[in-house]
């Protein structure tokens, strides 16, 4: 049963008590030399003015009972807000008694009484109420002006018996240098003697004699030294009865040891981006290898293209020749029966002819053979006619003459027009200027757009093959050596300012970088060649100062991108130093900025000077020169189309011009000719007459003779037959030639062929590439006939060639892809990179590094980092959530032994007090603990990369704020780590079987007389519980002191609180204002007045009561 149960119960008889007898105080504070106090066993006052020293006093005594790691001098002011730090032991050794300006050091400093080598010194002593006595004394030497703690000598000496300080000082001298720590152990042999800061035996012996159990009983009686204002239970416990909990070291080394896990993961970080970098690298690589097989396919194919058509020649020839040899033998059919039929009727006319010459037609023939030429010249006179007609229609003389009176008309004009000058093209005619100028123009655009498609650059070509020649002198990528314009890109979200920004940039994006390693080969190239053009370069050192900030958030600077890389650094600072400009809208903004542009392109240079270069449009993309911009390609394509039509359109009209004069030079041609003729040779109609007359005597002749008129009309019938057949037989003779040609034709391909076959040597070409041909072929022409086969090898052979440059262009393009890449990461990495070189050649050692590092770095570094991770989460972190969850628990443990002292002594007629800690975590200490768990729980076998960033990162963010400054985040590590701050302190008012009657939350809902007793009651039950021994009912240590104790309570708190401390069996000393002595003299037996009447040494008489009233 405890003594709750049984009230009655008698304590055993109890050794007698330690409370304090004397002080004794030399060089201390305001306390010049050596005062003596004298401490009323019953209880002590120290009363005296505000400053008059009563503080220093009772710090004097804590001096030298509390550790130096737990003193706190005149903490009851600092509660009321001194200055934490404003006194100290070498501040009160020195004798600090004010402050004064330095003027020469310009600081505020301090005044001492001793400002020399000083002894100092402060003893207690104790005794039982019989005959016993214990000293414990510290003595103190500082030599010279110095106000360092490091040189300060002390000692601390614990004696049973009575010592006194003025023969102590005797062993303290400048010629011992200090402290005769020999001469006091020769002097005290069975004294507990400590120096140099080394005091735990004294603190242990100490304990022991005194029943002082340890360092939270001392730490607890220092601390209701300065207990004058207590507040409610929770202030009470957290401030007075908890230590400062671990949790604040194990956050501070978890903090430490991030460093570490930090490091680990900032190289896998690196490992990963180098990683995908070459991984970057790699495919430009594969594109390369791609692009370059294809290349060496497509070359391979051209040069089969002409075997193939050889091939293809001679199959078709071949073909052709068995159609055209059956062709043949029908064409030599043909002939020999249009052969027969061709004599058959010759013989017919030839026996009509001779029967018409016995009827006597020899008359008749000749005048047919005269009939036949009047025709004959009727027909030529109109297509001499006809072609005239034509002549003259071609010149632009519509009408031809019918008649001589016309073409006398005619050759009267053609004289006129001959007498006037001949016409010619003229050069200057805007027409001919036009051509030249779009042609001239169109070559211009071809050659940006050729140079654009080379480099992707935007820099003009002139400058580009000036840079590519200075690259190949000094033997580097044409990367190494860049415009700054091929560095600098305008954000996408910011592209309607591009050509503001170009207005600004132009002079800085045709400028040359060159480092400092290429500079005098460079230089001496640079002097020595013809460059044909205006060429800015610049030095770019290799590490460059920090850009400074930026003016305004409209800066121009802010609207770029600079690519990556080892001109990086030097670029942004130069961008920052010389282009730092406002964009604005309008012009009337440009008077709130020192260097501003507009949308339009208007920059102000400076406060007086403004520029607008409006030479070409500011939204021109072919003008500008930043980055690889896509829109000035497409414009440059546009402006070739433009350029090709206005080509176009200007040549039609020149041939138009040319049309004109060529006509003017064939029409004086054709009236020239003109001029040379008669109108004879024209007139068809009097051929005609002459036609006539001759059919007219014809008809004379045969109407007089029938006989000779049939025999005429039978020849006239024979002879349309036999000319009918011969000309069948030409026909055929024609045919059976054209078919023996062809078959020589043919025969000649097959040979020529042949030879050609036989010539490349190839043999029979591979049936994968003869498909590949036949598929090309097939793609120009749905039929290959032999015709055509040429045509169709030229268009493959022409397409193969062009699939051969585009390859090779995409081949040189992926080139200067990885040589800008390779050049970033050699200028990022340089370690990893030393043995490679920036170009495409050496792919194969970056690639080799890309699988070192995907296959064995990357994998045993992230492992490594999983593997501190769940290290440090597991044990670190861990620790400290497990050092969280069970503080309540380790607080409800110390309360335990306050509730048994609570339980010895009545609180109210048959009523004990019992504390009760309640779990008060607010959400913020609850997402912390969360936030910990997420990082130490969980499994950690089968984590993968991705859950492993989140969990650091939740580790990163706590570990950030936990070693954070700035004033939220410390007061959130405040919250969360002081576990005295995630309970509350009930108080529960039992009686003897442990029924609560009455709970109060940090004594609310009580009187204000009511929670100041229940608070000083649980002050006094925690002292007694750290001063009794098991089983004991009276502590073996008894005296409390109370530093401004009820300076601002009235007489019925200040009678409450001296009632619990003497039920509870303790002696108090109390330092207090002259205030309240009627309602403290029955607690106190003697009285001690603390004096400073000159604010410089404080002086202590002992009085009596009725003396101090």
């Amino acid at each position: 049963m405890t003594m709750l149960e049984i009230p009655g119960l008698e304590a055993p008889q109890q050794r007698a008590q330690w409370r304090l007898a004397e002080v004794q105080l030399l060089n201390w504070g305001t306390f010049d030399g050596l005062h003596r106090v004298h401490v009323a066993r019953k209880g002590h006052l120290i009363t005296g003015g505000s400053g008059s020293g009563k503080s220093s006093l009772l710090d004097g005594i804590a001096a030298v009972l509390t550790p130096d790691g737990m003193l706190q001098f005149n903490a009851a002011a600092q509660g009321a807000g001194a200055a934490r730090g404003d006194r100290s032991i070498v501040s009160y050794v020195r004798g600090a008694w004010s402050k004064t300006a330095d003027e020469e050091q310009d600081r505020v400093v301090s005044r001492f009484l001793r400002p020399g080598t000083v002894v100092s010194g402060v003893l207690l002593r104790y005794g039982d109420g019989a005959d016993g006595s214990l000293s414990l004394a510290r003595l103190m030497f500082l030599k010279g002006t110095s106000t360092d703690r490091s040189d300060l000598r002390d000692a601390y000496l614990l004696e049973q018996g009575e010592l006194d300080l003025e023969r102590l000082r005797g062993f303290v001298t400048s010629q011992a240098n200090g402290i005769d720590t020999r001469g006091l152990q020769r002097a005290f042999p069975r004294a507990v003697i400590t120096t140099s800061g080394k005091h735990a035996k004294f603190y242990a012996r100490l304990g022991s004699l005194l029943g002082i159990s340890g360092d939270n009983a001392l730490q607890l009686l220092h601390r209701t030294q300065s207990a004058k204002n207590l507040g409610g239970l929770d202030h009470l416990f957290r401030t007075f009865m908890l230590d400062r909990p671990q949790t604040f070291t194990i956050a501070d080394n978890a903090v430490q040891q991030f460093g570490e896990l930090d490091a680990a993961h900032q190289h896998v970080v690196e490992l990963r981006l180098q990683r995908d970098a070459l991984a970057v690298m790699r495919d430009i690589g594969d594109r390369y290898d791609d692009a370059s097989a294809r290349a060496v396919a497509a070359e391979a194919l051209r040069d089969l293209v002409r075997p193939f058509e050889a091939r293809e020649r001679l199959r078709l020839a071949r073909q052709e020749r068995t159609i055209a040899d059956v062709a043949a033998q029908q064409a030599r059919a043909a002939l020999a029966a249009a052969r027969e039929g061709d004599a058959a009727a010759a013989d017919d006319h030839r026996l009509a002819q001779q029967a018409l010459d016995r009827a006597g037609g020899a008359d008749l023939a000749q005048l047919d053979g005269r009939i036949g030429d009047a025709q004959r010249e009727v027909a030529h006179r109109r297509a001499q006619l006809e072609r005239l007609t034509r002549q003259l229609a071609d010149v632009g003389i519509e009408q031809a003459p019918r008649d001589e009176a016309q073409f006398v008309e005619l050759r009267t004009m053609a004289d006129d027009e001959l007498r006037q000058p001949a016409a010619k093209l003229d050069m200057q005619h805007p027409a001919v200027q036009r051509l030249a100028q779009s042609t001239d123009r169109r070559k211009r655009i071809d050659a940006e757009l050729q140079a654009l498609r080379r480099s992707r650059s935007n820099i003009d070509a002139r400058r580009l093959d000036v840079r590519s020649r200075l690259a190949a002198h000094l033997g580097v990528p044409e990367q190494a050596v860049p415009f700054a314009g091929e560095l600098l890109d305008v954000r996408p979200e910011e592209r309607r300012w591009t050509g503001a920004i170009e207005r600004v940039l132009r002079p800085l994006a045709t400028t040359l970088l060159v480092r400092a390693e290429h500079l005098t080969a460079a230089r001496r190239w640079i002097d020595g060649a013809s460059l044909g053009l205006k060429l800015d370069y610049e030095l770019v050192e290799a590490t460059s100062r920090s850009p400074r900030s930026l003016a305004s958030d409209v800066s121009l600077v802010r609207k770029l991108t600079v690519s990556a890389g080892g001109f990086h650094d030097w670029l942004s600072h130069r961008l920052a130093e010389q282009f730092d400009v406002a964009c604005v809208e309008t012009a009337d903004e440009l008077d709130r900025f020192a260097r501003a542009v507009t949308i339009r392109g208007q920059v102000k240079r400076s406060a007086t000077r403004y520029e607008k270069d409006d030479r070409f449009a500011v939204d021109d993309p072919t003008r500008w020169l930043l980055g690889s911009s896509e829109a000035r390609h497409e414009a440059l394509v546009a402006q070739h189309l433009e350029a090709e039509a206005d080509v176009r359109a200007a040549a039609r009209e020149v041939e138009l011009l040319q049309a004109e004069v060529s006509l003017s030079i064939r029409r004086r041609q054709q009236l020239k000719q003109l001029l040379s003729e008669s109108w004879e040779q024209y007139d068809a109609e009097a051929a005609g007459a002459r036609v006539a007359q001759l059919h007219r005597q014809r008809a004379a002749l045969t109407s007089a003779r029938s006989d000779l008129q049939r025999a005429a009309s039978a020849v006239e019938e024979t002879r349309a037959v036999s000319d009918a057949a011969r000309a069948a037989a030409d026909e055929a003779v024609a045919m059976e030639r054209t078919a023996r040609l062809e078959l020589e034709r043919l025969d000649g391909l097959i040979a020529e062929a042949e030879r050609a076959v036989a010539d490349d040597g190839r043999g029979e070409l591979e049936s994968e590439a003869v498909e590949q041909l036949v598929a090309h072929f097939r793609d120009m022409r749905r039929r290959i006939a032999l015709a055509e086969l040429a045509d169709a090898s030229r268009e493959v052979e022409g397409r193969l060639s062009r699939e051969r440059e585009r390859a090779i262009g995409e081949r040189d393009l992926a080139a200067q892809d990885f040589a800008a890449a390779a050049t970033g990461f050699q200028a990022r990495w340089a370690a990893a990179s030393a043995d490679f070189v920036a170009r495409i050649d050496d792919r194969a050692g970056f690639r080799a590094l890309l699988v070192t590092i995907e296959a064995n770095d990357l994998p045993s570094q992230e492992q490594s980092f999983r593997r501190l991770l769940r290290d440090k989460s597991s044990l670190v972190v861990g620790f400290l959530r497990k050092e969280l969850l069970d503080a309540p628990k380790e607080v409800r443990e110390r309360i335990a032994p306050v509730n048994e002292s609570l339980g010895r002594s009545q609180f109210d007629r048959d009523r004990f007090l019992r504390i009760r800690v309640k779990l008060t975590r607010g959400d913020v200490v609850q997402r912390f603990l969360a936030e910990l768990a997420q990082i130490a729980e969980g499994s950690w076998d089968d984590e993968d990369a991705a859950s492993a960033e989140r969990r650091f990162e939740v580790l990163a963010q706590l570990m950030a704020r936990l070693a954070s400054s700035d004033a939220a985040d410390r007061k959130w590590r405040e919250l969360c780590l002081d576990t005295r701050l995630h309970v509350s302190f009930l108080a529960e008012v039992v009686d003897s079987a442990g029924l609560v009657h009455a709970t109060y939350d940090s004594g609310a809902s009580l009187s204000g007389g009511q929670q100041q007793k229940l608070v000083v009651f649980c002050l006094a039950a925690a002292l007694r519980y750290q001063l009794t021994e098991d089983g004991a009912d009276m502590p073996r240590y008894g005296t409390v002191i109370l530093d401004e104790a009820f300076d601002k309570a009235d007489s019925a708190y200040t009678r409450m609180a001296m009632d619990v401390f003497v039920e509870f069996g303790f002696h108090m000393v109390l330092a207090t204002p002259l205030k309240l002595l009627q309602t403290l003299e029955p607690y106190i037996g003697g009285v001690a007045v603390v004096q400073n009447p000159t604010q410089r040494q404080s002086t202590v008489d002992q009085l009596g009561f009725s003396e101090v009233r």
